[in-house]
């Protein structure tokens, strides 16, 4: 089997069609989706749709909860919060009911597990795997947790990469291209749609062949300017303080805070 691997789309429509124009040359039987399809971005219901209507095997993300109203935003940013207000008043009644429909976990193989965050200490969305001692508790709750599987999927962090475990050594799997040993363990992040956080502002998946073992990274541009001029016709309506927010990021490849 042959997947596309995406995550933390972010209602980013623009950043979404670029990534599934690149998939359609792939020739991909699947297209595997880790959360966060909605939230900061102009539209929710389109980047819902087009999944859907794709047959994305989907889990559920924070951002798509906090849509729902299934999650307390308190720990938010502030511009997500503000973000979150509004995608909630748009979210329609069909994307609505996809997201709610989508699990916490996914088993898309009999190898493959999704989830948006992390697996320990349970199965949750919101802890981000941002260091080396994370990664490893989390690959060690796909190896012992039950769930019969040696890959797992996530995102949440907008940052790419691949980390193995074998013979009781743990470290990242780097490269653009990463070959999958048999006998180990893998945690694979595909990277960002639509907001990332890596000093690359292009779209990031991964195109992940069981057949053959192997992993690529790819990035698309998309058109960063329409996804912000479209924040931007909403904040006049909407107030919600997150266009210039945006502009000053999304570029850039970057997240609040940060610098290159």
């Amino acid at each position: 089997m042959r997947y596309a691997v995406l995550s933390d789309v972010h209602a980013n429509l623009e950043a979404l069609s670029a990534v599934l124009a690149a998939i359609d040359v792939e020739r991909v039987d699947t297209i595997l989706c880790l959360g966060d399809v909605v939230g900061y971005g102009a539209n929710p219901n389109e980047c819902a749709r087009m999944l859907a209507s794709a047959g994305a095997k989907c889990v559920v993300g924070n951002h798509d909860r906090a849509a729902l109203g299934l999650r307390d935003t308190a720990h938010f940013g502030h511009k997500a919060q503000q973000a979150m207000r509004w995608t909630q008043r748009m979210l329609g009644g069909p994307a609505h009911d996809w997201l709610a429909s989508l699990p916490l976990l996914r088993k898309a193989s009999p190898e493959l597990l999704l989830f948006h965050a992390a697996l320990h200490p349970v199965p949750n969305d919101d802890l981000h795997l941002s260091s080396l001692s994370r990664l490893e508790k989390s690959l060690r709750a796909l190896r012992d947790g039950g769930y019969g599987t040696r890959i797992g999927l996530f995102g949440h962090t907008h940052h790419a990469g691949a980390w193995r475990a074998r013979d009781g050594a743990f470290g990242p799997a780097p490269g653009e291209m990463v070959k999958l040993d048999d006998g180990a363990h893998y945690l694979i992040n595909p990277g960002s749609v639509g907001q990332s956080r890596d000093s690359d502002p292009r779209a990031a998946f991964a195109i992940l062949d069981m057949d053959q073992g192997v992993v690529w990274f790819r990035r698309v541009a998309y058109d960063t300017t329409l996804a912000m001029a479209k924040v931007a016709a909403l904040e006049a309506k909407e107030r919600c303080g997150i266009a210039a927010w945006l502009s000053a990021r999304l570029p850039l490849g970057l997240f609040a805070g940060q610098r290159r």
